[in-house]
């Protein structure tokens, strides 16, 4: 690949989809904790030094790569909840649907603030945290639109409260462990159990305060 510095806003941004996209490619082949960038740049076959002309360590990287991710789950919640709900029980069930449809934004997410934000430079995290703002204010009026009875200021505490919600139990979840080859001991403990049905009892507990 001919990844000589950019020259143009046009294509900066093609060289920075190219090594987000690079960088996902590795997350998925062998997580995060293993991705460096010497590795992205070879998978780019690009030099490291260069990498530097774009980002300043990958944690900025990934900071894009959420917003990504944050922004096409919103565009899929728009594209699933265009009418209201016939009942709150489809919601639930739908709404639960549409997070699993995206388990790298809810993997990635859960460790924004534990790892990831540690090192990014706060160029970057403030304005992930303007974007990440303006994309769920944008997720609660879907929400409102799914679940009329919701006021607006009710539907914004739903996003968080399901989001908060989302970011701890998906991590513990079966889903997540088989994702990423962590052993499951279903009798020790509590066990590991699936995301969806304690996910979705939640979303009852949440729907009933607000809604009472």
């Amino acid at each position: 690949m001919d990844f000589l510095r950019a020259h143009g806003e046009e294509q900066k941004q093609q060289r920075v989809q190219q090594i987000l996209d690079a960088a996902v490619s590795l997350y998925d082949e062998v997580g995060y904790d293993k991705i460096t960038f010497s590795k992205i740049a070879r998978k780019l076959d690009f030099s490291r030094i260069n990498l530097y002309n774009y980002f300043s360590c990958k944690e900025d990287i990934f900071l894009l790569i959420l917003m990504q991710e944050i922004k096409a789950m919103v565009d899929d919640a728009g594209r699933t909840f265009t009418k209201p709900a016939p009942e709150l029980e489809t919601f639930i069930e739908r709404w639960t649907e549409l997070l699993l449809r995206h388990q790298r934004m809810l993997a990635i997410f859960s460790i924004v603030n534990t790892i990831v934000l540690r090192y990014a430079t706060d160029d970057v995290h403030k304005k992930f945290r303007c974007d990440m703002f303006a994309e769920y204010r944008r997720l609660a009026q879907i929400v409102r639109q799914a679940v009329p009875a919701l006021t607006d200021d009710e539907a914004i505490r739903f996003v968080d409260f399901e989001n908060s919600f989302a970011l701890i139990l998906y991590p513990a979840s079966v889903e997540y462990k088989q994702a990423n080859d962590i052993t499951i001991f279903p009798t020790a403990g509590y066990g590991t159990r699936n995301f969806a049905p304690q996910f979705i009892n939640y979303l009852r507990i949440i729907l009933r305060g607000l809604l009472k």
